[in-house]
């Protein structure tokens, strides 16, 4: 394999520390291990910090807790003060609640190029499946979920696009330079709504362009409810339609205001 950039990865998480060990067990699994690993906590307790020390102490890289006071859901600021805080040129974004197939840095940095952002999928867990996962703390999935995956991702596909439909903020790369460029996540957002989505067509208004890695980047989402987070969504589905009739490039409120 060609040269690859150094990178950071940082995964986003809020009081759910099962999932989130379940989630770093997998990026220690990993074929090529990131430079460093950032998690951007939206205001959890103190079980989470609890297993963030506890791979700290047997952790070969850097392991960043970036934390911010609970207010209530405030993701597009902690995923910015994680991006101002990376030291390395390459950014992989995941969520804390994914488990990750051992190549998935790989495929990443494979298909990383300048002027081009990478666009994964995941393959949802069943709710009972991830109940038995959390309660054995074991990434190891059944013989089941193994091949659901295999027939899943049967076919080698990887193509350009200026369609962000599929963009997921569980699942991206891109680079640190091009997300600044655009002033990073817009901190007006209030609550759910298509924000990676809304990331992902600035960066196209910008010159970038979209990469799917649609059988490459393999990830596994742990089953949850999104109870209370979907209230402003209407809203937000505005503001990103207005986002692509005006091929707005920066927001007014992002990352600028961050030292990094």
């Amino acid at each position: 394999m060609n040269s690859v950039p150094k990178t950071t990865l940082f995964l986003t998480t809020y009081n759910w520390h099962e999932a989130l060990s379940l989630c770093l067990n997998s990026i220690f699994k990993q074929t090529i291990l990131p430079n460093e690993i950032i998690i951007a906590d939206d205001g959890s307790k103190k079980s989470t910090k609890d297993v963030i020390d506890n791979f700290r102490s047997t952790s070969s890289i850097p392991i960043i807790h970036c934390w911010q006071e609970d207010k209530g859901f405030r993701l597009n600021k902690i995923r910015n003060k994680a991006i101002a805080s990376a030291n390395f040129p390459y950014i992989i974004q995941i969520d804390g609640d994914v488990i990750l197939d051992p190549h998935f840095i790989e495929d990443h940095l494979i298909f990383a190029k300048e002027n081009r952002f990478l666009a994964g999928r995941r393959l949802q867990i069943p709710q009972k499946t991830s109940s038995k996962l959390i309660e054995s703390n074991n990434h190891i999935f059944s013989k089941g979920i193994r091949n659901k995956a295999i027939a899943f991702f049967h076919q080698i596909l990887l193509y350009n696009t200026k369609d962000v439909r599929g963009v997921r903020g569980c699942n991206m790369s891109y680079w640190k330079k091009d997300a600044l460029s655009i002033n990073g996540y817009d901190e007006e957002w209030l609550g759910k709504g298509p924000d990676d989505k809304e990331f992902a067509i600035r960066l196209v208004h910008s010159g970038i362009k979209i990469f799917n890695l649609k059988f490459f980047a393999k990830q596994y989402h742990l089953y949850h409810g999104e109870e209370g987070l979907l209230e402003n969504y209407s809203k937000n589905q505005e503001k990103y339609k207005t986002t692509i009739a005006n091929k707005v490039i920066k927001c007014t409120n992002g990352i600028e205001k961050i030292k990094a």
